[in-house]
């Protein structure tokens, strides 16, 4: 028994490193091609990857959530490889943000596909300069001189400062290493409900506006992007036979199937907001699973 035990883990890390391997075999770039902008001023992203040319990659479309930033369109260029065997996928992304934050950072994955496995990459943040807005002073302001003499603080006790951050470091050090598991688990516990209360927020005002097949499209978008960010599935990548395939879920493949006719054929009946009020209610459950998944960690 103990000998199939030591096969198994065997097994499991050979996989695990067959796994990463490959995903390294990729090389993803994502950067904007223009360091600073106006609030919104169009700028444009590019994201290059480099991979094995019998390797399947997509990028996403208009259904990913850019934020911070809005999508304008996207430029696509044709595959290119070399004699080694390497292609090269590129696409440039034009965006625009209305946030006045003095940096904006943005991060845009691609998803490769390898049998029935989907692999995230993400490459590097990158950032653009918001330039500031100028704002004109009325030609009535006047500088007022002041002659008066002003007390200048002494030196500052550097050694005294330098002992006083000391401790406070090393105090820091001492509470992380105690408190830090609390302290990532309660964090990853807020940013959950904050992503969900934003997606739930925003999933029912689509449902009390009157439904036709625009606004059912944007609601299956909306619950697509969420439940991939939640469990890191390219829900947005996937068909409804694709999703059908994933997850083997009966009710699932029922709803989606209910929404493609509203959207595609414009049937809208009362299937179609129980097919929303599933969706919804699959939503919950999944982030109540990763709620339960985080405190157990």
């Amino acid at each position: 028994m103990f000998a199939k035990l030591k096969i198994g883990i065997f097994l499991l890390l050979l996989l695990i490193a067959s796994s990463v391997a490959y995903s390294q075999k990729a090389n993803l770039k994502g950067t904007f091609l223009t360091r600073a902008v106006k609030v919104g001023e169009p700028v444009s992203y590019m994201l290059v990857m480099k991979h094995p040319a019998d390797m399947e990659v997509r990028f996403p479309d208009s259904t990913f959530n850019y934020a911070p930033f809005e999508f304008i369109g996207k430029k696509y260029f044709p595959t290119i490889t070399d004699s080694q065997g390497i292609s090269t996928d590129s696409t440039i992304y034009e965006l625009a943000t209305f946030e006045t934050d003095s940096l904006q950072y943005l991060l845009i994955p691609a998803y490769v596909f390898r049998g029935a496995d989907t692999t995230l990459l993400r490459p590097a943040l990158d950032s653009v300069l918001m330039k500031p807005l100028i704002v004109t002073m009325p030609d009535t302001l006047k500088i007022i001189a002041n002659t008066n003499y002003s007390i200048v603080n002494q030196k500052l006790n550097y050694p005294y400062l330098l002992i006083g951050l000391g401790g406070v470091l090393v105090l820091a050090i001492i509470l992380y290493i105690i408190f830090g598991g609390r302290i990532r688990k309660a964090y990853s516990l807020q940013r959950l409900k904050r992503n969900y209360e934003r997606f739930i927020s925003q999933f029912e005002k689509y449902l009390q506006n009157t439904l036709d097949n625009k606004t059912t499209e944007k609601s299956l978008s909306a619950w697509k992007f969420y439940l991939e960010n939640l469990q890191e599935i390219p829900y947005t990548t996937f068909t409804s036979k694709e999703i059908e395939e994933k997850i083997q879920n009966k009710d699932l493949t029922l709803s989606l199937k209910n929404l493609d006719r509203a959207i595609y054929g414009n049937m809208i009946d009362e299937a179609t907001k129980q097919s929303l009020s599933f969706l919804q209610q699959y939503a919950q459950n999944a982030y109540e699973l990763k709620v339960e998944e985080v405190r157990n960690a």
